[in-house]
């Protein structure tokens, strides 16, 4: 199997922040496929998943950051929000797509359907 990324949002955004592709790892074992992107600094509640037309999209919006109720007078870097698309290979159970996120890294499991999977064959002796 394989996975196609899109880097960036091909929607139109209607806030005035910048997006980037996030860091994306792709590994296959027999079961499923993952996706481990790194989505620092963004709680789990601003991320979201779609499944659509084929496609996975991940979008993580960063909170806007202020100390005590007040904004940043200065910033040394800029806190960007994440954005990227896969094309989903054939054989992935869309319907069973999960996914969890644990400091700054956000895990994708796509399991695969059973007639996709390896499986091994006994040969009996006749």
């Amino acid at each position: 199997m394989s996975i196609v990324a899109k880097t960036g949002n091909s929607e139109a955004k209607t806030s005035p922040a910048r997006s980037v592709a996030p860091l994306v790892d792709v590994f296959e074992n027999a079961d499923e496929v993952l996706v481990v992107a790194d989505v620092p600094g963004v709680g789990v509640e601003s991320v979201e998943l779609r499944v659509e037309n084929g496609t996975l999209t991940i979008e993580a919006k960063h909170p806007a950051r202020e100390h005590r109720g007040a904004p940043a007078l200065a910033r040394e870097y800029e806190e960007l929000d994440r954005a990227r698309s896969f094309r989903i290979p054939d054989g992935v159970d869309t319907a069973r797509i999960s996914a969890e996120a644990k400091n700054g890294t956000l895990v994708v499991h796509l399991p695969k359907v059973a007639a996709v999977k390896p499986r091994k064959i006994e040969v009996r002796a006749s």
